[in-house]
């Protein structure tokens, strides 16, 4: 009998040590995945500015160069603007943000900065291209300190967090 609850001791505190551990562990993809996106931002800008790429063109290049989930967003919007029915890049950027949504660990405000680009791309002059690519790729490293200040309070909250959770609960068992 005492081996059970033993058992089941050490089943409650690895429970909530790994669900805690996992937590910890989307903080800090979130913190790489505001990054990759700001790399893409900035190849997509010189495929557009500098290459003067077709937009879909453009969108696909930078999909093929760009680490998952964040592909996806580029992939979509690309996939969405070459079938040519009629949808304008403003709906094909907000339909990839939304299947971009689904799969990345990325936070609304994250999602918010990268919907600013869909009024803005193929929209306007190469000049105010490039204005708009670095306002959103500022706006992208700014995001992107915060989430990495924020990641690291927090890592070490969830991490012992899950722990002590699991511990606590056994103790209130017990």
């Amino acid at each position: 009998m005492l081996w059970l609850k033993t058992v089941g001791v050490a089943m409650v505190i690895a429970g909530c040590g790994g669900g805690g551990l996992m937590r910890a562990g989307r903080i800090d993809k979130r913190v790489e995945q505001i990054k990759i996106a700001r790399q893409a931002m900035g190849y997509l800008e010189k495929e557009i500015t500098y290459l003067q790429t077709p937009l879909p063109l453009a969108l696909e290049h930078t999909a093929a160069l760009t680490a998952p989930p964040l592909k996806i967003m580029f992939q979509e919007s690309a996939r969405l603007l070459l079938n040519r029915q009629g949808v304008s890049v403003t709906e094909a950027w907000a339909g990839a943000l939304t299947r971009l949504e689904q799969q990345a660990d990325l936070h609304a405000d994250d999602l918010q900065i990268l919907n600013t680009a869909a009024n803005q791309l193929g929209a306007s002059g190469i000049e105010q291209q490039k204005q708009c690519f670095l306002l959103l790729q500022e706006q992208l490293k700014i995001q992107e300190e915060k989430a990495r200040e924020k990641a690291e309070s927090e890592r070490k909250l969830w991490s012992y967090g899950g722990f002590i959770l699991g511990t606590t609960v056994v103790l209130f068992l017990l």
